[in-house]
């Protein structure tokens, strides 16, 4: 547990080298400060992890870039079950990162991106990958700007999803008319609990 060390770029390298290859199950460096190189490190550094089931990373500065870079580790990965990215600086773009490389994922459970700002366009590129995604229970999309074209396109990406319990998308900018499509989605699903 690496919570609250609020590392330099030298030391997140060092703690990075430690962390290679070494058998973990759970990681958490949130509140670190970690930025977008800390997180290419980090991506690096887990690469081809085959024990890895939690990462928190959240209240950290991580944006676009190093959106792009986690979504190369989480391509390949087949253990992860558990990733907390809320309050960074992931926006639109990185949640188009992120969904790539979640594609195709049958570990990820628990996915929280509260707080990152990604929009209508964010909820629209995390869509693609929730599509045809068998494993997610559970996506927290609190305090996003999401709107009713973000709904829209997350409720349609759902309708046919039977893995996910647990949608939250409190706090956002949801209109009548995604309300509407919400609601008729949340009538046809079965899985959905909260």
């Amino acid at each position: 547990d690496f919570k609250f060390k609020d590392f330099t770029s030298v030391e997140m390298k060092f703690v990075m080298i430690l962390l290679k290859d070494r058998p973990l199950k759970k990681l958490n460096l949130g509140y670190n400060g970690i930025k977008d190189e800390e997180a290419r490190f980090l991506s690096e550094a887990l690469r081809g992890n085959t024990t890895l089931q939690q990462l928190d990373l959240r209240s950290n500065n991580i944006g676009v870039e190093g959106a792009k870079a986690l979504s190369e580790f989480l391509r390949d990965n087949t253990t992860l079950q558990e990733l907390d990215l809320s309050s960074n600086k992931i926006r639109a773009e990185g949640a188009r990162f992120l969904s790539e490389g979640l594609r195709g994922n049958t570990s990820l459970q628990v996915l929280r991106l509260d707080w990152n700002k990604i929009g209508d366009e964010g909820a629209k590129a995390l869509s693609e990958f929730l599509r045809d995604n068998t494993s997610l229970q559970h996506l927290s999309l609190w305090d996003n700007n999401i709107g009713d074209k973000g709904t829209e396109a997350l409720s349609e990406s759902l309708r046919n999803n039977t893995s996910l319990q647990n949608l939250q998308l409190g706090s956002n900018k949801i209109g009548i008319e995604g309300a509407r499509v919400l609601s008729e989605f949340l009538r046809d699903n079965t899985s959905l609990q909260h």
